[in-house]
């Protein structure tokens, strides 16, 4: 790297350490700080914010214009409890983070852990909430780490709803399905296998699974991160799926036992799979 790009990531992070420590010490200016953040990690660049904004809540007082999205000073005296409501159910992020809450993560979670037939009627609530988007199951998990016996390493579920965004292009909303799950924990793969099996039968595709660095999965599950953030820092991929349809050659005992834990958890469930 040449000295000047070293001055810039320098300068780069210097700003961030500014912009963190004025959010610590005004909640208002961290409430537009995270605003902005989460429209441009889900896409939107800060000067497209405007054009999603329903007219009702831009030209109510004090009115929101095209500049006052260009930074968290610029932002923060045009913030109202309309705009906050109408940014977290866009973007689907919890509206006490927006508030700048420091002890809630951004995302949604739904952790039927234990209980995984659960996600049966979640998938069917969303498809009549949103039956026109198209929908992913993602697993993420820390690169390099084997899918058998010596497993280790955050686990995470996202499900994303996919429909078209700004100028025909396509924007996402994403829910964590798993709160501090484990790869390392059979209980929880087992768990994981039930999840996926409902997620096929309720129509849900299951996508390639994500690798990244445990840090990072780590910072997903402590609330420190947006999961779109995170797309840009993959490292692999491997195939969820093979929990459970594996191909012949791929299969195990130990691939066989964790499908016989996940059969037992969807047979001891109160609420059946579709």
């Amino acid at each position: 790297m040449s000295w000047v790009g070293e001055a810039t990531g320098a300068v780069g992070l210097l700003g961030k350490g500014w912009d963190w420590w004025k959010g610590r010490r005004d909640p208002a200016r961290r409430s537009a700080q995270r605003l902005i953040r989460a429209f441009e990690a889900h896409g939107v660049a800060r000067q497209q914010i405007i054009r999603l904004v329903p007219a009702a809540i831009a030209q109510a007082k004090p009115e929101l214009g095209m500049a006052d999205c260009s930074s968290p000073d610029q932002l923060k005296p045009k913030l109202t409890p309309a705009l906050l409501d109408w940014a977290a159910d866009y973007l689907n992020l919890r509206r006490d983070w927006l508030d700048g809450r420091e002890d809630v993560p951004p995302h949604r979670v739904v952790d039927h852990y234990k209980h995984p037939a659960l996600y049966g009627p979640w998938f069917q609530a969303r498809q009549t909430a949103a039956p026109q988007v198209d929908r992913f199951l993602s697993v993420w998990k820390s690169v390099s780490t084997p899918v058998g016996p010596g497993a280790d390493g955050p686990l995470c579920v996202v499900y994303e709803e996919v429909s078209e965004g700004l100028d025909g292009s396509e924007w996402s909303r994403y829910w964590l399905l798993t709160d501090e799950w484990h790869m390392g924990h059979a209980h929880c793969v087992e768990n994981l296998a039930a999840l996926l099996h409902v997620a096929q039968k309720s129509g849900v595709l299951v996508a390639v699974g994500k690798e990244l660095r445990a840090r990072d999965l780590t910072r997903l599950q402590r609330g420190h991160a947006l999961a779109p953030e995170l797309l840009e820092r993959m490292r692999g991929s491997w195939y969820p799926t093979d929990l459970v349809n594996p191909p012949p050659q791929n299969d195990s005992p130990w691939r066989q036992a964790i499908w016989q834990g996940a059969q037992g958890l969807l047979a001891d469930s109160s609420v059946g799979t579709p």
